[in-house]
């Protein structure tokens, strides 16, 4: 299992890493199978035109494969999932059925579900959680940070899981900004996978009802229908939370899958791609890609 301690080190400079051409091979799939997977991601980040970070971890922990796995990049809207999870454990004393009361004023950018409650004014914890899920809503997101501590509150819950790299430091909107170089509101695939891997598959930190409620709201989320879970068998319980980093020039599109084939546990699937040369269905197509690949590594270590 990858040791955070010495990836936080590798680290220590901060910012976006230089785009590199080498891609991480590890044990647990065939070397013939790490070579090909290797190669694969290698092709699909020339193909998109940008910096491409991707890793799949096992329910275990095991890294199956990855690529510029300790580099940083932007989280953009992926951090809700830990938002939520960290909601769910009840640590801030919070209950599903509290009220948060809406400020009109303070409602920005994509809220869809908040702006379907102003008339009411106010709208439940859990549905919050949910929706900063299922449709990203920033204003909900917003008011949930406010209730945990805010950024800091978040990125110290995500210390005890053992990550010393994930990061948040600001709210939305301003946490989308993606400036190059800036460590702010960034994480590295191999971190971000084993911390999701841990709240999809550690009872400590969730217990069954908690994780099953969060698993469906990931699940639910419409999104990232056509990205990751686009290469995914049918059959398979997935669910993901998608981002999108929108500053001119700073593009960043990414997506985080869960998937358990078997019932006996949650694989995780973490795709960050940084100022691709073009957006919407060609990124799509790309993920799907990296899901199918995802999949038949999966298959075949099984």
């Amino acid at each position: 299992m990858w040791k955070f301690g010495v990836l936080a080190a590798l680290m220590a400079a901060g910012g976006c890493a230089a785009p590199q051409a080498s891609t991480e091979q590890t044990s647990g799939p065939s070397a013939a199978t790490s070579d090909a997977a290797a190669s694969k991601l290698a092709d699909i980040e020339q193909r998109s035109g940008g910096r491409l970070g991707v890793t799949l971890v096992d329910p275990e922990g095991q890294v199956l494969f990855s690529h510029r796995g300790d580099e940083r990049f932007a989280m953009c809207s992926t951090f809700k999932t830990l938002l939520a999870a960290k909601v769910l454990t009840g640590a801030d004393g919070l209950k599903l059925d509290d009220r948060l009361t809406i400020d009109p004023a303070a409602v920005e950018g994509h809220a869809p579900f908040t702006r379907s409650r102003l008339d009411a004014g106010w709208m439940t914890v859990g549905e919050a959680a949910e929706h900063i899920v299922t449709v990203s809503d920033n204003a909900a997101a917003n008011m949930l940070l406010d209730r945990v501590g805010g950024p800091q509150g978040l990125t110290q819950w995500i210390r005890t899981l053992g990550d010393d790299v994930t990061r948040l430091d600001r709210r939305e909107l301003e946490l989308n900004e993606n400036a190059a170089g800036d460590p702010r509101d960034t994480t590295a695939p191999l971190a971000f996978a084993e911390t999701y891997r841990k709240v999809m598959n550690d009872e400590a930190i969730l217990g069954p009802a908690q994780r099953d409620q969060l698993a469906g709201w990931l699940n639910a989320s419409v999104t990232g229908l056509n990205r990751l879970r686009a290469g995914l068998p049918d059959g398979w319980r997935v669910g993901d939370k998608t981002g999108f980093c929108a500053e001119p020039g700073a593009v960043e599109i990414n997506d985080v899958a869960v998937f358990n084939p078997e019932g006996k546990g949650w694989y995780t699937l973490v795709f960050l791609l940084d100022r691709p040369r073009e957006t919407g269905a060609v990124v799509d197509a790309l993920g799907a890609e990296v899901g199918a690949l995802a999949a038949e590594v999966v298959r075949g270590a099984s």
